[in-house]
């Protein structure tokens, strides 16, 4: 029997639910999983908690299939068994998964273009985008490739959309850093200031693990 809607945690929204997945809308300024120094206000757990409601020997489990930062918002997917993760982590780069975000200054070369470049995470879990003449290439770093359309521009800022082809650690904060446009709001990547960071997880097309379904899944933009 499935948990009652009214006990869903504040500010988690369902977007898609059956026997395989659930799949939720995530306020921006919560973890998506457990972290070091957080281990119960995260939205594996919280969700967890919820499937479970009112079932106190439950065995029901969630795993992540992807995450977002703390401060993203937008679509977060779980799987209802291990072996369903794995079976989606193993076609994820065939998904499409697609951003939105605001970001600093108006001079794009183009509407539409693509960033690629290496990135590295440091002994302080911050991730940079290697020169492209680095050579030879640190055999820890990962490709990462990020295509980007311009939807709007405007006292100062830019909206984008943004598809990502690979999924690394911070990978559009890093690339958008990178080339000199980084997101409002991001205060490890760009300049920081009061906006929450404006980046958010808008629409995610997959092919369902079990029926085979190439499916759909939207979450409006806030901002």
């Amino acid at each position: 029997m499935p948990a009652p809607k009214k006990y869903l945690p504040h500010g988690i929204k369902i977007l898609f639910e059956d026997n395989a997945l659930l799949i939720v809308d995530k306020p921006a300024g919560l973890l998506s999983v457990p972290a070091r120094y957080e281990r119960e206000e995260n939205a594996l757990s919280l969700m967890t908690r919820w499937l479970k409601k009112g079932q106190a020997k439950s065995k029901k489990e969630l795993f992540a299939v992807n995450r977002l930062d703390r401060e993203t918002s937008g679509i977060l997917v779980f799987a209802k068994s291990l072996a369903l993760r794995e079976r989606l982590h193993e076609h994820w780069e065939e998904n499409e998964k697609i951003y939105r975000a605001v970001v600093a200054g108006t001079d794009f070369p183009s509407d539409a273009g693509t960033i690629e470049s290496y990135l590295l995470q440091d002994a302080d879990y911050r991730v940079h985008a290697l020169p492209p003449d680095t050579n030879p290439v640190p055999a820890n770093a990962q490709y990462a490739k990020t295509e980007y359309r311009v939807l709007s521009r405007g006292n100062g800022v830019s909206l984008v959309e943004i598809r990502l082809c690979t999924g690394r650690k911070n990978q559009i904060r890093v690339h958008f850093s990178q080339i000199g446009h980084p997101l409002i709001g991001d205060r490890m990547y760009g300049l920081g200031n009061r906006h929450r960071l404006k980046l958010h997880a808008c629409r995610f097309v997959f092919t369902h693990p079990v029926s085979r379904e190439r499916l759909t899944v939207e979450s409006p933009c806030p901002f």
